[in-house]
């Protein structure tokens, strides 16, 4: 299978950049079309439809709230017009909005990208990116398809030739490396890691038939043992930069509790301290 259709999601911040340079190269390398989604989060709508939702909200002034919506539209639409402005001729590229309160926002940006191979969207920052990091949320978790999450602090291009992929296993380990098969054909080196609990038996879960596997899609995959990590989460942030990895593959750990979606320890340290882009899927 080929990489031919992506969706980008489309920010105003000014984080904005680094993931769509990292986008747009990587349409161009792949020869895929490139869509970039702006998303509008709008402001609660009236207390009669909240009911107890926000009970600190003033809503005396309704004229305020379609305004601030409006000036997030026009933003969005700038932002798309910049980066349509950056794209070159080689690389298709259209655009898609989606606007509604967040909740209903992030669903319809998880279904768009059930129709693409993979979203690409930002790390966002765990402090201020509340918008951005629920769009990430929808795109690991419902969306049914894989994301390439990019640090806010990448700079550059794509860069596919130096892959790691973190192996322990699992059912999310094995969706998310069938589905980087196509990039890791390009990639000149591939690591293996192997990262399994203490209480599990090594002989169980050998990283050498994972290696076998991806030797059979003619991937040349070293292995490495990090079972013995105090740490899994750091350990893996740690030896990708050590080896000066380009990418990451990892499957996403996480579950709904009280309407909230907690990360796995691992997924969350990665997704916190992460350095280069994360292929992910659950």
């Amino acid at each position: 299978m080929s990489i031919k259709d992506l969706l980008l999601h489309l920010q105003t911040g000014e984080t904005a950049q680094s993931t769509n340079e990292f986008a747009v190269s990587l349409a161009e390398q792949t020869g895929s079309h490139l869509t970039a989604a702006g998303v509008v989060i709008e402001i609660p709508p009236p207390a009669s439809e909240l009911g107890s939702f926000a009970p600190d909200w003033d809503f005396s002034n309704f004229g305020i709230f379609a305004q601030i919506d409006e000036q997030r539209r026009q933003a969005t639409e700038k932002a798309y017009e910049a980066f349509a402005a950056s794209v070159p001729a080689s690389v298709q590229t259209e655009k898609v909005f989606i606007q509604s309160f967040q909740e209903q926002a992030c669903d319809d940006f998880a279904r768009l990208a059930r129709h693409f191979d993979f979203a690409i969207v930002s790390q966002g920052d765990p402090e201020t990116g509340q918008d951005s990091r629920s769009i990430l949320s929808s795109a690991l978790f419902t969306s049914g398809r894989p994301a390439f999450v990019v640090p806010t602090a990448h700079q550059g291009p794509a860069l596919l030739d130096n892959a790691l992929v973190c192996w322990d296993g699992s059912a999310q380990a094995a969706r998310a490396l069938a589905e980087a098969l196509p990039l890791l054909v390009r990639a000149q080196k591939v690591e293996v890691v192997c990262i399994m609990g203490e209480s599990e038996n090594r002989k169980n879960l050998p990283g050498f038939d994972i290696t076998r596997h991806l030797a059979r899609h003619r991937i040349a995959a070293t292995l490495r043992d990090l079972t013995d990590a105090h740490d899994a989460g750091r350990a893996i942030l740690a030896h990708a930069q050590e080896i000066g990895a380009d990418y990451l593959v990892m499957g996403a750990y996480g579950h709904w509790r009280l309407g909230e979606l907690i990360f796995g320890g691992t997924t969350r340290t990665v997704l916190a301290g992460m350095q280069k882009p994360v292929f992910m899927t659950h």
